[in-house]
């Protein structure tokens, strides 16, 4: 999606975002000491799974609807909102999750 032609600034910015949210969540999942408990470990993962499965499927009818639409941008903005909401949401689940306010 980052490398894509056809989405703006804000979008690509959204999905860094998410990208940068989710290696912070690995990271601090790396270091806690002790360990997270494996079941624990576990929901974490499957919540970040998630989050990503949550933004594929949004995106997925984006670029549909992007394709349909001949690549008129003012066609897709119901979509194109959709995606940007969906990865802020995800953006901010996995960010709670180390706060133990996630999932």
């Amino acid at each position: 999606m980052i490398g894509s032609n056809i989405i703006g600034n804000d979008l690509v910015e959204a999905a860094a975002e998410f990208a940068a949210a989710k290696a912070r969540l690995e990271l601090w999942m790396g270091h806690i000491d002790p360990p997270l408990p494996l079941r624990r470990q576990f929901e974490i993962g499957r919540a970040a799974s998630e989050a990503v499965r949550t933004i594929y499927e949004s995106w997925i009818k984006f670029e549909s609807a992007h394709r349909s639409a001949g690549g008129k941008v003012a066609m897709v903005d119901d979509e194109r909102s959709v995606l940007l909401v969906t990865i802020r949401k995800a953006t901010a689940e996995l960010g709670r999750i180390p706060e133990g306010r996630g999932e």
